[in-house]
C-alpha cells in the first residue's frame, strides 16, 4: 500500500557507497611509517649492545653478537646464561620460583632478568653506556 507524499524507499539522486577504496589511503601510509621506523630502530639497536652479568662482587661485559651458553656462580648455585642471535635470557637456575627464567629473552637496551634468590641479574646496555651503574640496587 502507498500513501500519496511518501516514497516506499529513500532514494537519492547518486548513491554514496559507504566505504570507499581511498579512505584506506591514509591508514596504509601510516602503517607503513611505523614498520620503516621499527624496523630502522630495532637494526640500530641491535649494534653494539652489551650483556652485562652481575653476581656477587663482579660484573662482567660480553657483546651480544656471538651466540654462546655458558654458566656462573650465584648463591644458591650455578645459573646458565644462554646469548642466541643478538639477545639472552637465564635458561636455567637453581632458584625455586624461576621467575627469571620465565622471563624469557632479553633483546633490548634496558631489559633486565633477576634471580634475587641467587643474587644474580643480567641487563642489556649500549656499548656507550658501559660504564654506568644502576641508580639503585635494593636487596
Amino acid at each position: 500500500m502507498h500513501i500519496i507524499g511518501q516514497t516506499p524507499y529513500m532514494k537519492s539522486d547518486k548513491d554514496i557507497s559507504f566505504f570507499r577504496l581511498t579512505d584506506l589511503l591514509i591508514p596504509l601510509i601510516a602503517g607503513l611509517v611505523l614498520l620503516v621506523l621499527h624496523l630502522s630502530n630495532s637494526a640500530q639497536d641491535s649494534d653494539g649492545l652489551l650483556l652485562v652479568i652481575h653476581t656477587a662482587g663482579n660484573t662482567e661485559y660480553l657483546p651480544l653478537d656471538r651466540d654462546t651458553s655458558f654458566r656462573v656462580n650465584g648463591n644458591m648455585g650455578q645459573l646458565e646464561i644462554q646469548i642466541d642471535s643478538s639477545r639472552a635470557r637465564i635458561s636455567e637456575s637453581p632458584c625455586p620460583g624461576q621467575d627469571c627464567v620465565r622471563k624469557g629473552w632479553l633483546t633490548s637496551a634496558g631489559d633486565l632478568a633477576i634471580c634475587i634468590p641467587s643474587g644474580v641479574f643480567i641487563c642489556i646496555k649500549t656499548e656507550s653506556s658501559e660504564g654506568e651503574s644502576p641508580d639503585a640496587i635494593t636487596y
